[in-house]
């Protein structure tokens, strides 16, 4: 998973909590962490997580480009999910990998 193996997930999880965020922000950040953490678990090698953060440049572009407007947003094979719903990420990333053969 490109974000541990960089050692993004450390890096950026520093960064946010140093920020001070709200309560909801921290705790939605920690979700998400927790889900993107269990990603080699449930897929092993077979994904890739890309964490681009929507105030950035790129996200800003991104964002305009598939025109989201909620964040989490979760882009697989070309199709959206948005929101914490990470079992709806989780089954987009089954059915992706099962229609190239890979299986879950």
């Amino acid at each position: 998973m490109t974000w541990q193996v960089a050692g993004l997930g450390r890096k950026v999880h520093r960064e946010q909590l140093a920020s001070g965020l709200p309560d909801d922000l921290a705790a939605e950040f920690h979700s998400l962490s927790k889900w993107a953490r269990g990603l080699p678990g449930r897929f092993g090698p077979r994904v890739t997580l890309r964490l681009v953060d929507a105030v950035s440049v790129e996200g800003f572009f991104k964002s305009l480009l598939r025109g989201l407007s909620r964040y989490p947003a979760f882009v697989v094979d070309g199709r959206t999910s948005l929101g914490n719903d990470f079992s709806r990420v989780d089954a987009l990333i089954a059915e992706t990998l099962a229609a190239h053969g890979a299986g879950p």
